[in-house]
């Protein structure tokens, strides 16, 4: 399957400027795939969505889609504006 092309559709569908959307696909040996996606700074939000929803709908399909191959498919932003919008994960922090 190419995940690749899954995860341009989907971002392309959802972005405002879809000719901006670059996503390139790195195989990591071992049957692991790291798929980048590059968006406009615009499109980092929608393409994240309310606290992670949408980049988290993207990577459980491409999760499932891969379960057939066997094979496990990373989805990360390779924008720098992503680090602002991404969501913060829980716990991990020092004790207040």
């Amino acid at each position: 399957m190419d995940y690749r092309a899954l995860v341009e559709y989907v971002a392309k569908t959802l972005a405002e400027r879809p000719d901006e959307v670059l996503v390139e696909s790195f195989e990591r040996g071992a049957g692991t795939v790291a798929i980048k996606v590059k968006l406009a700074d615009g499109d980092v939000g929608r393409f994240i969505g309310k606290a992670g929803r949408n980049i988290e709908a993207i990577r459980t399909l491409v999760r499932v889609a891969s379960l057939r191959d066997r094979k496990r498919v990373f989805v990360d932003l390779a924008n720098e504006a992503a680090r602002q919008h991404e969501p913060r994960t829980r716990g991990g922090g020092a004790p207040a």
